[in-house]
């Protein structure tokens, strides 16, 4: 009987862009809904933005 190994931790690259997906969508959402959106999702969004153009 053959055990496979346990699963191991998403790729960063992965995370990421599934974050980047994530702010957009909340961002949007706080736009439609007039509200104050956090200057910290600004300034993550842009951060991994950045970082994905840079590869």
């Amino acid at each position: 009987m053959t055990t496979e190994p346990p699963l191991g931790v998403m790729p960063k690259w992965i995370h990421d862009e599934r974050r980047v997906e994530d702010l957009a969508a909340a961002i949007e959402r706080r736009i439609k809904a007039r509200l104050e959106i956090p200057l910290e999702w600004f300034e993550e969004y842009n951060n991994l933005i950045k970082h994905q153009v840079k590869k």
